[in-house]
């Protein structure tokens, strides 16, 4: 029927032609150390159909800096569904006060390989092969994944595996405990591979504690986040 066609031609296609509206969600974090402010947190995603781009940094507050020097600042990109994030490449640069380490990262087939990571050092007996983290994210993609608003039937309970270009980790998230419109998941960051004999031997599990709240019958979001440090407790607050 070339009539209906032209009609589909004339109606449907100018329509499916128009690009879908980029959307643009930010999530900043107030950080403190045994009720001592230590700075910000802030990632800034952008979806656009199924791809996303997302941009991450960490800034010390003074005292902090004057202290230690720590900071993130990294990107991401890739693309997304049904909550779930595919990261295609990475970058990022992080300063922990005994280092500073610069990071690119491509992700072919959910597989990742390492275009640099500076500064440059001689091969370690536990370094880790890119080639066997199939299936990996990297630390900003993860944080995405989780600062996101969620479903509430899926909230919590699941495993996301990392690869930051040279060390092997993961979050694992248990159950949720709901009470009315909070709830609460318990959480534990692991060390995988790809560090020292010593650093395993010191210490493999970080517990923390997530907070949600209800924004609506079927959706949780992200207030804040604990866990225990050398230092004392440590709280990422949603601002």
């Amino acid at each position: 029927m070339p009539i209906m066609r032209l009609i589909f031609a004339a109606l449907v296609l100018p329509i499916l032609a128009v690009p879908l509206k980029a959307e643009q969600i930010t999530h900043v974090f107030s950080l403190s150390v045994a009720g001592i402010k230590a700075g910000t947190l802030q990632t800034t995603t952008t979806h656009n159909g199924k791809a996303f781009s997302t941009s991450g940094v960490l800034n010390p507050s003074r005292l902090l800096k004057t202290l230690r020097d720590v900071g993130y600042a990294g990107q991401s990109a890739g693309t997304h569904w049904d909550g779930t994030y595919a990261p295609r490449r990475y970058s990022g640069q992080t300063r922990t006060g005994s280092r500073n380490t610069q990071v690119k990262m491509r992700f072919n087939q959910e597989t990742p390989s390492v275009d640099a990571y500076l500064p440059e050092r001689e091969t370690r007996a536990y370094d880790v092969d890119p080639s066997n983290q199939r299936g990996t994210v990297d630390p900003l993609t993860a944080a995405t994944m989780v600062f996101n608003d969620q479903p509430a039937a899926s909230l919590c309970n699941r495993v996301i595996p990392m690869f930051d270009g040279r060390r092997a980790t993961k979050v694992s998230f248990a159950a949720p405990q709901i009470n009315g419109d909070t709830a609460t998941c318990a959480g534990t960051y692991t060390r995988v591979a790809g560090f020292s004999a010593e650093d395993m031997q010191e210490r493999v599990n970080f517990p923390f504690t997530l907070l949600y709240t209800r924004i609506n019958e079927d959706t949780f979001r992200l207030m804040s986040f604990t866990t225990k440090t050398n230092f004392g407790s440590a709280r990422a607050k949603r601002k």
